[in-house]
């Protein structure tokens, strides 16, 4: 099996015969031509790029498809950006740059060196990965395609396709673009009109999903009886802490620590506010917590894996088939995040308290909350307390039977 950059000797029979990645792009070398790449997307497009240091930072240029451009043409295009670089370089990188071109560059180059750029200042990873991810799919048929060419209605009639079914998505795509846009200009790579703008966004009204009083005995029956130990501790872990999927899945021993006042409490370094926040375990969360450490004995994650993280990384499969067995409809796992909050609002804790509990930077991201807190009649909220304060109590004996 190839590594993912593995230097190749280019030849049509070898490009074609190169597997498709399953979830991630591959990218292989030539040994022929110093710098010369070859791109594969998981789509199946294949295109030729030249990526070197230039001046100690990374370059990308798009070179073009293949097998549109032939081997031979792609060599000569990356034997003419070794020529200038070189030559730029004996010059001592006096004059202007023969790489900043304003004028064919393509929404895939502009995207390459974006991506570069936010890989060093990025606080979270995931992020960036996830806006990768978006880039490739909705992006995927204008990706050889020069800024210059793009029009404010082609962006508004993608946003309208995406629309018809996913309108949030179709916000988040549009505002990337405008990201990537406004930066490539900020970096002088280009001085085109940002096509993104002006863009009329969909409105978005707030999730308000958490699990109600009548579905927590059908999630902790569920819990009971769930034979896969990661995803139910991680449902747990979930629920007492309101902390975020990712968070949850990379938590180290590590981070867990004691106060001088004999608490436990959960550090979490870096959220998706770019800022560490500090979690107080309750007793069930610590329940879980030593029931696992005693069953894994060494490695630093809480929820260890074979991956290349170390830790596990995706649990939607068995959270979908989780969710049919235990009769729970329409609830995300971030829902999981949200029943924490919504249940602080039903008990009366003030908004700054339940911001503070889930880590939120502003005081909007909490609002929803407020909404919760004053709609449910009395009797429904004192029915829900009741519960959460049951299934709270049961928590350890449930775990008990469970290790059964």
């Amino acid at each position: 099996m190839r590594k993912e950059t593995e230097k190749i000797n280019f030849t049509k029979k070898v490009l074609d015969a190169l597997p498709v990645p399953k979830d991630k792009r591959a990218i292989y070398y030539d040994r022929h031509t110093s710098s010369l790449g070859l791109l594969v997307q998981p789509t199946g497009r294949r295109s030729f790029f030249w990526f070197r240091k230039v001046r100690g930072y990374p370059m990308w240029k798009t070179i073009g498809p293949f097998p549109d451009l032939s081997i031979e043409q792609a060599r000569e295009s990356a034997d003419g950006f070794n020529k200038s670089n070189a030559e730029w370089k004996r010059k001592d990188y006096e004059g202007l740059s023969p790489f900043k071109s304003h004028n064919g560059l393509t929404l895939s180059e502009v995207f390459e060196r974006y991506a570069d750029y936010r890989k060093g200042t990025a606080k979270n990873v995931s992020r960036l990965k996830e806006e990768r991810a978006r880039f490739e799919h909705h992006f995927k048929r204008w990706m050889d395609r020069s800024l210059d060419s793009l029009q404010r209605d082609d962006v508004r009639s993608l946003h309208a396709t995406i629309g018809k079914d996913h309108r949030t998505a179709a916000n988040r795509t549009v505002q990337l673009l405008r990201r990537v846009l406004n930066w490539a200009v900020k970096e002088d790579m280009w001085k085109g009109d940002n096509v993104a703008k002006g863009i009329t966004l969909f409105r978005e009204s707030s999730r308000e999903r958490f699990l109600q009083p009548d579905e927590l005995p059908r999630l902790f029956k569920a819990l009971k009886h769930e034979t896969n130990r990661d995803l139910a501790d991680f449902i747990w872990l979930s629920l007492y802490t309101g902390a975020r999927r990712s968070n949850v899945l990379a938590m180290r021993w590590a981070e867990v620590s004691q106060t001088a006042d004999g608490q436990k409490l959960w550090t979490i370094p870096v959220t998706k506010t770019g800022k560490s926040h500090a979690v107080p375990l309750v007793r069930e969360a610590l329940v879980v917590l030593q029931e696992r450490r005693r069953r894994i004995k060494e490695g630093p994650w809480i929820f260890p894996s074979k991956s290349k993280s170390g830790h596990v990384r995706d649990l939607k499969r068995g959270w979908k088939r989780f969710c049919e067995a235990a009769k729970l409809n329409n609830l995300r796992i971030h829902d999981l995040r949200r029943t924490l909050g919504s249940w602080e609002a039903a008990t009366g804790a003030s908004l700054p308290v339940i911001g503070k509990s889930l880590g939120h930077r502003s005081v909007a991201a909490t609002a929803v909350y407020s909404r919760l807190h004053l709609d449910p009649v009395r009797d429904a909220i004192e029915t829900a307390t009741r519960a959460m304060a049951v299934a709270s109590r049961k928590r350890p004996k449930l775990l008990e039977a469970h290790n059964g």
